[in-house]
């Protein structure tokens, strides 16, 4: 297997009393990507992670994790770190007590990783306070310390930035970030908030009913957000429509005093230009990219059968 794969699945598959809930999941995740997994809340991504991490079984398909298959995941899965749901800790203790216990249970022989873990995720400063007095925003950090302690090189986060407040979600992003570039730590991370994966993500999944229905690039990903064409007026609608399909243009819609043009590859250079030469009252025209969150929705819909806007 190629040193610089981090992650293999082959037609992976989970079967719950019956019903598969992961449908033949095929991807790879290379060493350094921070791999961002997309889907709405039932579409398999906790599942998926769960048994990439291996707190669940696949029903049927192949793994293979840092170059290890299935007979040797125990040793190549000491080299990731988890942090799936909310993490397990002790209230009563300090953050750093709770680390110690982690170091002790990993036989960690580096004594100062405590220390040096809680800096790295900004709770060195913390001193006695008891966990059970955290802000849902520390006990995250805490979570994350505790998945970073064994030094891994690959890191599992489910719905990190869950719950978090604006400042709570940026400096958890920062943190992503900082650990990819100094550390070389490859991530694959969960979550449900599209705008924020998409300013830390270099690739993505995006997963639809237990199944993975496209894989992209963080480039593919902006290529495949359509152009949109709005035009705002005060004028008589049908007959703007009217016009515009007449010069060809099918994919309109219309909504309020709004007209979208969706497919723009047929619209003329000077179509801003004809409509005001046609005495159209125009107080907005303007061409706009599709959110992260419009391909999404768009692409889930195709998956279903749904029609396109």
């Amino acid at each position: 297997m190629d040193k610089d794969i981090i992650l293999r699945t082959l037609n992976l598959t989970k079967d719950y009393n019956g019903q598969k809930v992961l449908k033949e999941i095929s991807l790879t995740i290379e060493k350094g990507e921070i791999f961002g997994l997309i889907g709405e809340n039932g579409a398999g991504k906790s599942t998926l992670m769960r048994i990439i991490a291996g707190s669940s079984r696949a029903t049927t398909g192949e793994m293979v994790i840092m170059g290890a298959t299935q007979n040797r995941h125990s040793h190549s899965r000491k080299q990731m770190g988890v942090m799936i749901e909310q993490p397990s800790c002790y209230g009563d203790m300090t953050a750093a007590d709770n680390l110690e216990i982690i170091r002790l249970a990993k036989k960690i022989d580096n004594k100062s990783v405590v220390g040096e873990t809680l800096k790295i995720v900004g709770l060195d400063d913390v001193g006695s306070k008891r966990v059970r007095k955290f802000s849902l925003g520390m006990r995250q950090r805490l979570g994350l310390a505790m998945a970073l302690i064994s030094s891994p090189k690959f890191l599992i986060l489910d719905e990190p930035i869950n719950g978090l407040d604006p400042k709570g979600i940026i400096d958890m992003r920062d943190l992503i970030r900082k650990l990819n570039r100094e550390r070389g730590i490859t991530f694959l991370i969960s979550s449900h908030i599209l705008t924020e994966l998409h300013q830390v993500a270099t690739r993505y999944g995006i997963m639809h009913q237990g199944k993975l229905i496209a894989l992209h690039s963080a480039e593919e990903m902006e290529r495949q957000c359509k152009p949109f064409i709005k035009i705002k007026h005060e004028d008589n609608m049908l007959e703007i429509v009217d016009f515009l399909k007449s010069k060809g243009l099918t994919q309109v819609t219309v909504e309020n005093d709004e007209i979208t043009i969706s497919d723009i590859s047929n619209v003329p250079k000077e179509l801003l230009s004809m409509l005001v030469r046609m005495n159209y009252q125009i107080t907005e025209y303007y061409r706009q990219q599709e959110s992260i969150e419009d391909y999404f929705v768009r692409l889930t819909q195709d998956a279903a059968g749904g029609n396109n806007v």
